[in-house]
């Protein structure tokens, strides 16, 4: 019975026209990211009996990581798999999709985009830009960051040269340091040579794969700047409306599977690495708490400057903020610590 059932799907699969369209990936194979794509890639070919097929490409393979949301908007490429902060110099809001600092767990965030409004404002922000997102990884929170000195006051971060993007970097500005954006292949020759004092870029899992521990010796937590994150999918919509319901639905129901993935993979795959890294002798530390104390005060201050300076992103931490007040009550109330 099981080969007939295998032998029946391989018929229908040669038996469709197939599409295939180019999936440009904004980063390298990296642990758990690169195993989520190719995932969402295998459940779309899976549910569609073939019919969409995504060929998926790293980093720089067709397009820069910063070059895919334009090359997807006019129709050069078929679709990105990205991260949303990286299209916030078009449209400031746009960097709530990728994290929202000192936001909550990974739970309230996907809440909020799938039950909360929060989807349907990232695609109205990206409908002129002929692009349809949608979370397509849910992110653990990330660490605070690699640093070759010592944070222990808020004043220890002026002059610092960072290595952090979106609206954490705008954020440690407000504390004197100075903010940049890298891509991830430059970062540890940069902490290296001493253009860089410090970097954040992922959870341990990623982290070790690019040898921070090596020329970094102190690693901070908490990841105030991404408590929680999404790595986005979106597609030219064009090529999106061309698609049937169910080759759509199948994209979507295939992001949802790649979310749970995602957040699965990484959650437990964490202590190990950080047990290397100490043997490394890398100190683990949270960020004392008059550090973290500025630090929300300093988001606080972005937040209201944003607002103001962008109506479609006060709409958007309002909307997040509503919701995450509202689970924010539960869980407290559901809490056993």
């Amino acid at each position: 019975m099981k080969r007939t059932i295998l032998a029946a799907l391989a018929f229908a699969s040669t038996s469709v026209h197939a599409e295939s369209f180019t999936l440009q990936s904004a980063f390298g194979p990296l642990p758990v990211l690169n195993p989520t794509a190719e995932r969402f890639v295998d459940t779309v070919a899976t549910l569609t009996g073939g019919e969409v097929e995504f060929d998926y490409l790293l980093t720089g393979e067709l397009s820069p990581p910063f070059e895919i949301f334009d090359n997807v908007s006019v129709g050069a490429i078929d679709a990105g798999w990205s991260f949303a902060s990286y299209a916030s110099g078009k449209e400031p809001a746009a960097a709530l999709f990728g994290s929202v600092p000192f936001g909550g767990d990974p739970l309230s965030y996907i809440s909020w985009l799938n039950h909360g409004g929060g989807l349907e404002l990232w695609r109205e922000i990206y409908e002129p830009y002929n692009l349809v997102p949608m979370a397509c990884g849910v992110i653990l929170s990330e660490a605070g960051g690699w640093y070759t000195t010592e944070i222990n006051t808020p004043e220890d971060f002026k002059g610092l040269n960072i290595r952090i993007g979106g609206l954490g970097g705008a954020i440690l500005a407000k504390l004197g340091a100075n903010a940049m954006s890298l891509p991830t292949g430059e970062i540890s020759t940069s902490l290296e040579t001493g253009r860089l004092d410090a970097t954040e870029l992922s959870f341990p899992l990623v982290d070790r794969l690019l040898g921070f521990d090596k020329v970094a010796k102190t690693y901070y937590f908490p990841g105030w700047h991404q408590p929680a994150g999404f790595i986005e999918f979106y597609m030219n919509k064009t090529k999106w409306d061309a698609l049937s319901d169910p080759q759509r639905l199948a994209i979507e129901t295939a992001c949802n599977d790649a979310n749970l993935f995602a957040l699965g993979a990484a959650a437990g795959a964490q202590a190990a690495v950080l047990d290397d890294f100490r043997a490394n002798g890398v100190t683990v530390a949270r960020f004392p708490d008059p550090v973290l104390d500025a630090l929300r005060a300093a988001t606080n201050e972005v937040y209201a400057e944003k607002s103001a300076q962008d109506p479609m992103f006060k709409r958007v931490i309002e909307s997040y903020r509503a919701h995450a007040k509202a689970y924010g009550e539960y869980r407290d109330l559901t809490a056993l610590d």
